[in-house]
């Protein structure tokens, strides 16, 4: 059974494949996979102030050691 990040990564790969496959910008798919999880995050009664704190930690916490210290799960 995969963890959730395993399962993410392996998604994102695919649709990052799938995306050059299509001649679509990197970038491009980036912004719209975003815009869709923050609208599924609000469909599901998500509080956006919440949803910018979670943002900005991970924004924060992204450098460095190159790994994501998780803690809001």
């Amino acid at each position: 059974m995969a963890d959730a990040y395993s399962l993410a990564k392996k998604h994102l790969d695919e649709g990052v494949a799938a995306a050059a496959a299509e001649n679509i910008d990197l970038n491009k798919y980036g912004q719209a996979l975003v815009w869709k999880l923050l609208e599924l995050y609000v469909e599901n009664g998500r509080d956006l102030k919440d949803i910018n704190e979670e943002i900005q930690y991970t924004i924060e916490n992204l450098g460095g050691d190159g790994i994501f210290h998780v803690v809001r799960n």
